[in-house]
Parts: C-alpha cells; structure tokens; sequence
C-alpha cells in the first residue's frame, strides 16, 4: 500500500473537512434547489465508486485473500463481501437517519447512534486518503472532488434533519474525524490487509449512502439530475 506525501494529503484532507464547513454557508444559496443538487451530488459520487473504486477492488483483493484463514469461504470474493458489509451497515445508517424523532429521549438516542455513524464513516475517508493504490494528482483530485461533494451533502442533510443540535457540535465531529483520519494514515495504523478491508466497507457505504435519498424519491424530476451527475462523471473519468 502507498502513501501520499503528507503536505499533499493533508492539504487535500483540509479540502475534505472544509466541504463540512462550506455547507453551512453556502445552505442560503442551495436551499431553492436542495433536491436537484443532492441528486446531481449522488450521482457524481456513484459514478466514481463504479468507474474508479470498483476496479481497484481488484488491487485489493490478493491482500485480503492472503491474509484470510480457513475453507469456510472462497478467499478470492471475500473483498466483495467486505463491499456487502459496508452497504448494508451504511443502509442501516441511512435508514436510522430517516427515522422520525418523537419525543425528547429518541431523538436524543437517534442522533447519538446516526454521528457516531457517520463519524467513524468520515474517519475512514479521512483515513483512505492517504492510504491510495494511485498516488497521482490526478486520481487525488478526482477523490477529493468526488468525496467532498458528498460529504458538502451529507453535512447538509444531516443539518437539516438535525438542527440545532447537529450545528451546536456534530459538524465539528465530523470535521475532527476527517483530520484524525488522516493522521490515523499518516501513522501507517493499519496493516495493508485490513486497509484493504476498510477500502471495501468504504465502497459500499459511499454507494448507499449516496443514492439513499434517490432512492426514495417521490417524483422523477430530480431523477435526470442524479442521471446528468453520473453520466458527466463518468464521461470526466473514462476519458483522463
């Protein structure tokens, strides 16, 4: 596993965490088309997890293989099953997320449990940033377009969910991760088959995690924005 020089990456975590912090400014501006934007936001980021995290599964799966003990499961898909893993936790996250707060102690426990989630969710970005098979500039920029995009969305319907309480302290949290992570990398804290492993879960999160409020959609207006986002992406990402 490869590391990115750490003044490059930690400049390109301070992109990440700033993505965090501009949502809240930039809310008056994109409130009057939160919908259109959030699908434009997921489809950029499923694009690249199809186009360029997916192929590089692949990179990762003789790591994972090595390192795996016993017959029970075929070693060879056992990264795939870390991807699974990812999305199904990140569903469950999304599906916490949406749930309705009535009353004072529920709400409390529910957005509890939804940052801790999305803490640990935004340490791992943090984390994988600079633990990278593609240590180019270019592959750089185009995570931390793609990731800052959607973590500018994720703030943004976190505070929306969550108001005062998720302004008063969570997106702070979440700013803290983001650089935690990174020094988590920097450190070298996990060996390259268990960051292989954590490259998987992150897969399938970002997957879920993006397309969850698509997938409920209500009408088809906002559908063309998420279809014009993963289209362009991935047109940006086919041809350099």
């Amino acid at each position: 596993m490869t590391h990115l020089p750490a003044a490059v990456s930690f400049a390109a975590s301070l992109l990440l965490a700033g993505a965090i912090v501009l949502s809240s400014y930039c809310r008056k501006f994109t409130l009057p088309i939160e919908r259109r934007w959030h699908a434009l936001s997921a489809g950029v980021v499923v694009a690249y997890v199809f186009v360029s995290v997916m192929p590089e599964l692949e990179e990762h799966r003789l790591a994972v293989a090595e390192s795996s003990f016993g017959m029970l499961l075929d070693t060879e898909k056992r990264i795939y099953l870390w991807a699974l893993a990812g999305f199904v936790a990140f569903a469950g996250l999304s599906r916490l997320r949406s749930v309705p707060l009535h009353g004072v102690r529920r709400a409390g426990w529910l957005y509890s449990g939804t940052l801790l989630g999305y803490a640990l969710y935004v340490l791992l970005i943090g984390y994988l940033l600079v633990c990278r098979e593609d240590t180019s500039a270019l592959s750089l920029a185009l995570y931390v377009f793609a990731i800052g995009l959607h973590l500018f969305m994720v703030d943004d319907e976190l505070a929306e969910q969550f108001q005062r309480r998720y302004e008063c302290g969570g997106r702070w949290l979440l700013v803290g991760c983001a650089l935690f992570g990174w020094a988590l990398g920097i450190a070298n804290a996990f060996a390259d088959s268990v960051t292989s492993r954590l490259f998987a879960l992150l897969a399938g999160g970002v997957l879920i995690t993006a397309v969850h409020a698509e997938v409920r959609a209500e009408t088809g207006h906002r559908f063309w924005w998420f279809v014009a986002g993963s289209a362009a992406y991935a047109a940006i990402l086919m041809l350099i």
